[in-house]
């Protein structure tokens, strides 16, 4: 059972930079935010990320982007002086902002899951989790699956073009 914290409680954690988080697989999954987010760094059209570095997969005709991997890895991961870094780290989705901690659910904004994988947790000084984080997560997350699920389920688009036609709304809103 993982562990749990909760709003008030302090834990120890100190990232050690070991890169286990980018390469436990392929799963981190993302919002149309995090993917205007990207885009906009790496300042490109979000749709010149798909395939290179954000897939899809339909779910229960829910749409579901996640970044892509290679072999294990996040794609995104680069060594940087020997040591692993996030090529995209200021654009880097929510779910790696919050990491070691894991939401509970996206409404649920007082405790959070800790990763069993990450070798920094129980070391360095105690800290709480970013709350303002987890809070901007839910909020994000909650509006894309809410605006997914009007199209899809509401106006009838295929699950694909509801993702496109969210992502475009997502980065109009948020580029200024």
């Amino acid at each position: 059972m993982p562990r749990e914290v909760v709003r008030g409680v302090k834990f120890n954690f100190k990232c050690q930079r070991s890169g286990v988080c980018c390469s436990s697989g392929p799963n981190v999954t993302l919002t149309s935010y995090d993917i205007c987010r990207i885009a906009k760094y790496m300042n490109v059209e979000w749709r010149e990320l798909i395939g290179r570095y954000i897939n899809a997969m339909v779910a229960d005709h829910m749409p579901i982007p996640f970044l892509r991997g290679v072999k294990d890895r996040c794609v995104f991961l680069v060594k940087v002086n020997g040591l692993p870094s996030c090529s995209i780290y200021p654009a880097r989705p929510m779910r790696c902002r919050l990491f070691p901690f894991i939401p509970y659910g996206p409404k649920v904004l007082d405790k959070v899951y800790v990763s069993s994988i990450c070798p920094g947790v129980g070391r360095g000084e105690e800290m709480e989790p970013s709350w303002d984080d987890l809070e901007k997560y839910s909020e994000e997350v909650s509006n894309h699956y809410r605006r997914l699920y009007e199209l899809i389920f509401i106006r009838g688009y295929e699950p694909i073009k509801a993702l496109e036609e969210v992502t475009d709304t997502v980065c109009k809103e948020t580029s200024h």
